[in-house]
């Protein structure tokens, strides 16, 4: 049995300190990752979930150094402690129970409470583990011993930030990155003890069945997982349905014809290129690849533009061969219009987080002045998809008062249930009257004159 008051080797903390650091990061980024579906993507939700997890470091790290007891037996069970606790809170499983016990409260509550429960424990576990292994090293002075640890810890910090999103989520899927860093720590756990500790056999149990139980959900309900998005494919109303992030993305009846709004705007689309000739298409969120699918193929030339490099892959298993027509971009729209001036003679902007979420830098005046420059301007023409609740509320009054304040010719159609969540589409076309803000006010004569100068009479 190994001396609970041994001191930890320099080899073996380094490499300990490599897999808290690791494990420590990814933890961060895996929350971010599974509160997409529930929550979105947002400046807001990403403040508060780093806010929680840099908050549990400054009290582990506090904890540690006042820690008085012995250092290996502290550092095995917090890292056992840590891997059961992200193996639950990671999962589905556990998303799904923190945003069910909270429906009542709003969305960033919701989220605040998910990442003080969630992400708070493991990091502090883990940063404790740092300190203690700073007082358990090597007897070289204490600011070389702090200095060695931390570039440790850091280390395994930008290894865990760019492995879990850019491989282990991106081509794994979620639910494997957990039961990575779950696995991590249980192995990490004996080498901290010394020795087979009896209390690894819970904790290894609780997070193989939870891991276990993550990835067989994982892989049975979607066709893909990536670290942008979850995609199911469901059958449903004589079609097929794709999802992304539990968002209704696309439709598909075997005869081309897709949701009511998506039909619509091609309708106009294609209108146009009937009376003037082929027109050039940017899709922004491609979705299932459906757009102008049952349409004449020479008459639009498709651009699609989404983030994710593996949306193709899902598209094949919601439509078979060939998924799409068209180009494909893995590059988030609005990079895709700053980096090209080629001109659009319609840009459909159709991306969506998650149910309802359009990505905050895709709704604001900038972005749609960018997108303006890009239309042609001979009838160029942006559609905008806004899933609308059945009442006025903030955010789509001002999606649409942003919007106007860009564009002087907007049309709107509302496809759907207008007393239920629907589909509000804008139709807004470039003219020279764009960011016109002159309004009529009492006191003069402005009206009076452009009145009398408009050329003929009504009917």
């Amino acid at each position: 049995m190994a001396d609970p008051d041994a001191r930890i080797g320099p080899r073996a903390a380094t490499a300990l300190l490599l897999v808290e650091g690791y494990c420590s990061l990814a933890v961060e980024m895996i929350a971010l990752r599974v509160l997409v579906p529930v929550a979105g993507q947002s400046v807001g939700v990403t403040s508060i979930v780093v806010t929680a997890f840099l908050a549990a470091l400054a009290l582990g790290y506090r904890s540690g150094g006042r820690f008085p007891g012995e250092v290996r037996e502290k550092l095995g069970w917090n890292l056992a402690a840590a891997a059961a606790w992200s193996g639950f809170w990671l999962s589905r499983f556990g998303v799904a129970l923190a945003f069910e016990a909270t429906s009542g409260l709003p969305s960033l509550w919701q989220v605040a409470l998910y990442a003080a429960v969630g992400v708070g424990p493991p990091a502090y576990l883990l940063a404790e583990t740092v300190v203690l292994l700073v007082g358990s090293g090597s007897r070289e002075t204490a600011p070389g011993k702090a200095g060695g640890a931390f570039s440790a810890s850091t280390l395994g910090n930008v290894a865990g930030g760019l492995l879990t999103a850019l491989v282990v989520m991106q081509h794994l899927g979620v639910a494997a990155a957990v039961a990575l860093v779950s696995g991590l720590l249980l192995l990490a756990a004996p080498a901290a003890w010394g020795r087979l500790d009896w209390r690894l056999w819970p904790a290894g149990a609780a997070a193989a069945l939870l891991c276990g139980a993550n990835l067989a959900h994982e892989r049975g309900g979607h066709v893909l997982v990536t670290a942008h998005a979850d995609y199911a494919v469901e059958d449903a109303g004589g079609g097929r349905i794709l999802r992304v992030n539990g968002q209704n993305a696309s439709r598909e009846d075997g005869a081309g014809v897709g949701h009511p709004y998506i039909e619509w705007i091609e309708d106009r689309v294609y209108e146009r290129a009937r009376r003037h000739g082929p027109l050039r298409v940017l899709v922004v969120g491609a979705g299932g690849f459906t757009f102008g699918r049952g349409r004449r193929a020479d008459l639009a030339e498709i651009v699609y533009a989404d983030v994710d490099g593996r949306l193709g892959e899902a598209a094949h298993a919601f439509l078979g061969a060939p998924p799409r027509s068209g180009a494909y971009v893995a590059e988030d729209g609005r990079a895709y219009l700053l980096r090209r001036d080629a001109a659009f003679d319609a840009v459909v902007l159709d991306a969506y987080a998650d149910r309802a979420t359009i990505p905050a830098h895709l709704v604001t005046r900038e972005f749609f002045a960018l997108a303006r420059s890009r239309l042609a301007e001979d009838g160029g023409t942006l559609y905008l998809n806004l899933i609308a609740p059945p009442e006025p509320e903030r955010f789509a009054t001002r999606v649409e008062r942003t919007l106007r304040s860009v564009f002087a010719r907007c049309r709107t159609h509302a496809a759907g249930d207008p007393a239920r969540w629907h589909n509000l589409v804008f139709a807004c076309a470039r003219s020279a009257l764009d960011g016109d803000a002159m309004v009529y006010a009492d006191g003069g004569s402005r009206g009076e004159t452009d009145r009398a100068a408009t050329r003929g009479r009504p009917p």
